[in-house]
């Protein structure tokens, strides 16, 4: 479905008639918000301001209630402070007295005490025998025990609980039952079983009366409310309420407000309560009321006048627009018509290029083949329609590397042009190869959009490059095959030195047996010479022999060629190269001396060793060269282990700039004719370099030169 192309004149209706309406819109629509937003605030301006009163209020109650608990306690820590003194009065009247049994002259002063202090006395020995204040005792068993039935063993124990208490001991008597308090107070006098406890008992006082005493007496103080408030007491026992409306004086009240703030005691049947002295709180409301309204007027009125302002802008800003559209249509009209000429040019340079051109797009699954490419591969037009259609012409061979490559160009802006050579089917069903030059192109949001592709059809130079291809195999097969010849042959050349050495090697061993057998020939007939003997010297010709072997055996490894790569140690294979040479080492006196740490390589292990015995035999003519000019010359040849590196250094003399230069070049030697080959050096840069993957160089030392071998990568 297509959509509809508005015109010119379209676009000027719409820009004159849409912006002034969406204003019109948005200006009432801010209005309702504006109203919305503050009657919002207004209702959460009251409730959070009833909420402060409220927690205020409550804040002030407890405080209230606390310290009227607080002031009973006082009182009452004045009453024990009087009985206190009661029984010290009564403790030092006892002492004045002096007599065994005070009692009968001790009763009319227990009794005078008791007139004038509003006191119960209570009186009993350390044997619980009760002197003195049976009925105030009793009372005090029946309360412990919730029972009126009097009971001896019961008062014992009463007795008992009072003097577990201390000796001095201030307690209090609470009925919950009758809502009563009393206080108490006992000490002891004098010691051991002569020992009296005194006690003084206060008035029974009633809970409630107490508290009822300690508010009506605090409310009457108008300095105890806080600054525009007042308490207030309701009596829910009498129905009446006391200082409810800021008098100080009762008032009948058959029922409280219950959505009042008051606070119930406890079980006393009171309720304490807080006011306010004024009508703060309604002041404080209607302010609220009147700030919040002259705010409501202030924002319609911004508005208001911000809408009038965005209507002239809207009519002023409509005319620019048109004038706009009205050039660069005009210039829409030339550009359309510098493309269409840029259309047709770009059309011809493809027919020039002789490539075939195809467009994919990523989002809609469209592809596009230009006739040129259709015509490469025999294709009539509506044939290939689509990516998978092509996808489907390639050699399975290539379709994955392909798809990798395209898949790395379509995660990345940052690839470039796609290069890649692959082979497509043709419609008479042969594979042609292909160069496609192509690149991913990426739309606003980031993601790939199209694809554009030129193919060239390259089969003719693909067939060409692989005859090169494997023209240049060939003669690299025949180079590796001279070379491996050529390795044998520097193996043969040295080999008439090697045989001189075997015949070395083999002389003592040879001298060894034929002593050996000319004293077995002479002791034959000997009775002492018995059969142990002839073993002895039978094992001793064995080992002789079994050496020669060796000797042989060595050799022949040597110049046997490495079928494959191995991992071998590099200080092994050294010191066997070493083994092949000690003889004529030890026959020209030069000392082989190996520092460092071995370590592991993996290559060809006897063309290796040929390379290292290619050095030392280097080193070993130009140690006797110099010993020529120097016949007091210590011959030596050091080789150091390091990690992933070998050196080995001769004393034989420093070469010449031109010999260091070209000491690795095939047929260069030094030597005479008959003497030297000239590619011994440049069989073991080629054995170190082509098989082993290393790297050899050659440089002067104090005394001679040094060759270090360098091997790439970690070894095994």
């Amino acid at each position: 479905m297509h959509r509809r192309v508005h015109t010119l004149a379209e676009i000027e209706k719409i820009l004159a008639y849409v912006p002034p309406l969406f204003i019109l819109l948005l200006m009432f629509l801010s209005i309702v918000t504006a109203h919305l937003v503050i009657d919002h605030r207004l209702e959460s301006r009251i409730a959070l301001l009833k909420q402060k009163e409220q927690s205020t209020r409550q804040q002030h109650l407890d405080h209230y209630i606390a310290a009227v608990r607080q002031q009973i306690t006082a009182d009452r820590s004045l009453v024990q402070q009087k009985l206190q003194r009661d029984i010290h009065r009564l403790e030092g009247i006892y002492r004045g007295l002096g007599v065994q049994k005070p009692l009968p002259r001790l009763r009319p002063f227990l009794q005078e005490l008791e007139r004038a202090g509003s006191v119960n006395l209570v009186l009993f020995d350390a044997h619980y025998t009760l002197l003195y204040g049976q009925k105030q005792l009793e009372k005090i068993e029946h309360l412990i025990f919730n029972n009126h039935h009097q009971d001896p063993t019961r008062l014992k124990i009463t007795m008992m609980y009072i003097l577990s208490q201390g000796e001095r001991s201030a307690l209090s008597w609470k009925n919950d039952l009758d809502k009563t308090i009393q206080l108490s107070y006992f000490e002891r006098v004098g010691t051991g079983d002569d020992a009296l406890f005194f006690g003084a008992f206060s008035r029974v006082d009633d809970l409630r009366s107490i508290t009822l005493h300690a508010l009506t007496e605090s409310m009457s103080d108008p300095t105890l409310a806080p600054k525009g408030y007042y308490f207030w007491l309701y009596d829910h026992t009498g129905r009446r309420a006391f200082n409810r409306h800021h008098h100080g004086k009762w008032e009948i009240l058959p029922t409280m407000d219950p959505a009042s703030d008051a606070r119930i005691l406890g079980r006393l049947f009171l309720s304490v309560g807080i006011a306010r002295t004024g009508n703060q709180l309604s002041h404080s409301m209607e302010k609220i009321h009147q700030e919040l309204a002259e705010k409501k007027r202030v924002l319609i009125a911004i508005i208001l006048t911000v809408g009038i302002l965005l209507l002239l802008f809207a009519r002023t800003f409509s005319n620019m627009i048109r004038t706009i559209l009205r050039r660069y249509s005009k210039r829409l009209k030339q550009a359309h018509s510098r493309l269409q000429r840029l259309k047709e040019r770009y059309e011809l340079a493809v027919i020039a290029s002789n490539d075939g051109l195809w467009d994919t797009n990523f989002k809609t699954g469209k592809t596009f083949f230009s006739q040129k490419w259709l015509d490469i591969l025999g294709y009539k037009p509506g044939e290939i329609q689509s990516f998978d259609a092509w996808l489907s012409l390639m050699h399975p061979e290539d379709t994955q590397r392909v798809l990798d490559t395209l898949k790395t160009h379509k995660i990345s802006p940052q690839k470039g042009h796609m290069i890649c050579e692959y082979r497509l089917r043709t419609r008479s069903g042969e594979y042609l190869w292909m160069l496609g030059r192509g690149k991913v192109f990426w739309d606003e949001t980031g993601h790939p959009h199209r694809f554009i592709m030129m193919s060239m059809d390259i089969s003719e130079q693909k067939e060409t490059s692989e005859r090169l291809t494997r023209l240049v195999e060939k003669e690299v097969t025949k180079n590796q095959e001279k070379q491996k010849l050529l390795i044998q042959q520097n193996k043969l050349a040295a080999m008439g030195e090697m045989i001189g050495s075997i015949a070395h090697q083999w002389r003592q061993p040879l001298n060894n047996i034929t002593l050996i057998l000319h004293f077995i020939r002479d002791n034959v007939d000997n009775p002492d010479f018995t059969r142990v003997l002839l073993d002895r010297y039978v094992q001793r010709a064995w080992k002789q022999i079994n050496f020669m072997s060796e000797t042989i055996d060595d050799f022949r490894d040597f110049y046997r060629p490495s079928r494959k790569k191995t991992v071998f140690d590099i200080r092994e294979a050294i010191h066997s190269t070493l083994a092949i040479m000690q003889t004529q080492f030890d026959k020209n006196s030069i000392k082989v001396k190996l520092l460092g740490d071995s370590f592991a390589i993996e290559g060809y292990k006897n063309e290796f060793r040929q390379a290292i015995l290619n050095i030392l035999a280097n080193a070993k003519d130009a140690i006797l060269l110099r010993r020529e000019k120097e016949p007091h010359l210590e011959g030596e040849i050091r080789i150091h282990f390091d990690a992933h590196r070998v050196t080995l250094s001769n004393n034989g003399g420093p070469a010449s700039a031109e010999v260091l230069e070209r000491m690795f070049e095939p047929y260069f030697t030094t030597k005479f004719e008959d003497k030297g080959t000239g590619i011994g050096l440049y069989m073991t840069r080629t054995i170190i370099e082509n098989n082993m993957q290393g790297e050899i160089v050659a440089a002067n030392t104090d005394d001679g030169v040094a060759f270090t071998i360098t091997f790439q990568g970690e070894t095994p």
